[in-house]
């Protein structure tokens, strides 16, 4: 062992007794051990321990331990021991509570706190990841499946054991991962749930996050167009993967966190079911899409852009009311084009000759948008409805089956247009691929006219499911009833 290491050990060894005397004067320790995490600023205030000279002195060791330390270094690549400090005393309290072991700086915990110092300090690079747990996805079997930069880990679980296994997981990625959420664990419950995991290395940990994050959400994207679903995000953990660590776990929640065990959305779920032979379908897409969007400099947003993202938003609305205009606003954005009159009748021509099959003929696809627009205007433009004029309209919806109970009739509806919403996003990727796209996503000319000659309107249709059925996802064009 170097001199170096054995200063780290000796003086963090020093630093464990004297801030553990400190915190215990101050009744933060001992802890219980159903929740053995303390945070600095949370649990107690970093002048608890930061006037100690013991502290001082391993601030000093770590400095001289690693040039990325040195204060000659500039400020914005400069790392301050600080964060290592506290992470490696919360690190060791929370194991030695864990382990239910006696305070002792020489005990295991404190020997296995200091190698994780030690290892932390002399690192160039450090391992992030983003852990998502996600409602109505699982695998076949339940077991995991790896695609290119995501792995799907189902929770396998009775219901009784299913927080505990969704910690298990998240923890076994990110160690200490329940910190992140203190004491206010999330109460989602939307089974069949997986947990999404992202990981990359670089010298920057903080700065892997959001990609690894915008990772997931592309993966999601992908899956959701691919197959139909109601799978929303609930939560994020994003932290490093390290013990110690400058980068401590933090919780990311998102707008809706999942489905309300009475959600009427929950009595129309839709599963989302990969499988190993998946991961060429959403690979095939990802390339598809990419061609599509080409580069386009100068440019704040995109009518395609918005209608991703308001897609996106729809899994991840408070209710019906939200989802049915954030779902409309995407599919104007994907269909309806520049021009501003008859936009209604425009995104219903389109639709239905772009999107109609044997099983969805196109005067379906035709009243029903009709049906659904009226009441996107009440709700976007003001208006009042009753509990019984709303489910008379939406009753005429051609995909709500006949008795249905109230409560889930407008489940369906948001269904139906979430379906065709995520088959006409297909059909522009698709359309817009390519060498000389037929629909480029910038583009709107002379697209009605292709609707209305039927030689064009008959190589529209079968363009875009001949691309689907190059990487084998022609199935994803058929209309998915509930």
């Amino acid at each position: 062992m170097s001199d170096i290491d054995n200063r780290l050990r000796e003086t963090g060894q020093v630093f464990l007794a004297a801030a553990w005397a400190r915190l215990h004067k101050e009744r933060v320790v001992p802890r219980p051990v159903f929740h053995p995490y303390v945070e600095v600023g949370r649990d107690y205030f970093g002048d608890s321990v930061m006037p100690l000279a013991e502290y001082r002195a391993l601030e000093d060791a770590i400095a001289a331990s690693h040039p990325r330390f040195d204060d000659r270094e500039p400020l914005h690549e400069r790392v301050f021991p600080g964060p290592l400090i506290f992470s490696f005393l919360e690190t060791f309290i929370a194991q030695l509570t864990r382990a239910r072991e006696e305070f002792s700086p020489d005990g295991p915990a404190a020997e296995q706190s200091l190698d994780d110092l030690v290892q932390a300090v002399h690192a160039d690079t450090f391992e992030v990841a983003c852990c998502r747990v996600v409602s109505h996805l699982t695998t076949p079997d339940g077991n995991p499946v790896e695609f290119n930069g995501v792995r799907v880990e189902p929770v396998v679980s009775p219901p009784e054991g299913h927080d505990g296994e969704l910690r298990r997981i998240v923890s076994t990625v990110i160690p200490g991962a329940a910190s992140a959420f203190g004491r206010d664990w999330p109460q989602g419950y939307a089974p069949p749930e997986s947990v999404l995991i992202a990981r990359d290395s670089g010298a920057r940990p903080f700065d892997l996050a959001e990609p690894l994050t915008r990772r997931i959400e592309r993966f999601m994207l992908l899956v959701r167009l691919l197959k139909p679903s109601t799978s929303e995000s609930m939560t994020e953990v994003q932290g490093a993967t390290h013990t110690v660590r400058e980068f401590t776990p933090v919780v990311l929640r998102f707008r809706g966190a999942g489905p309300a065990l009475g959600s009427p959305m929950q009595r129309a779920a839709r599963v989302i079911t990969l499988a190993t032979d998946d991961v060429c379908r959403v690979d095939g897409l990802g390339r598809l899409l990419a061609t599509a969007e080409r580069p386009q400099t100068g440019m704040a947003f995109t009518s395609f852009g918005v209608a991703l993202q308001k897609f996106l938003l729809s899994f991840h609305s408070h209710g019906w009311p939200e989802q049915i205009v954030d779902l409309a606003t995407a599919f104007e954005a994907t269909l309806s084009g520049k021009e501003k009159d008859d936009v209604t009748l425009r995104l219903k021509t389109r639709a239905s000759t772009l999107l109609s099959t044997c099983g969805d003929p196109a005067e379906h696809i035709f009243k029903d948008v009709g049906v659904i627009y009226g009441l996107r205007s009440k709700l976007v433009h003001g208006g009042d409805m009753t509990d019984k004029a709303l489910l008379k309209e939406v009753r005429k919806i051609s995909t709500i089956p006949e008795g249905l109970h109230d409560r889930v009739v407008v489940a369906h509806a948001v269904e139906r247009l979430r379906d065709l919403v995520r088959r006409g996003l297909l059909a522009r990727i698709c359309l817009a691929a390519g060498d000389t796209p037929l629909w480029p996503l910038d583009g709107d000319t002379a697209v009605d006219a292709a609707m209305v000659d039927d030689l064009s309107r008959k190589t529209w249709r079968q363009a875009w499911r001949d691309a689907l059925t190059a990487i084998d996802a022609l199935a994803s064009a058929d209309p998915q009833t509930l």
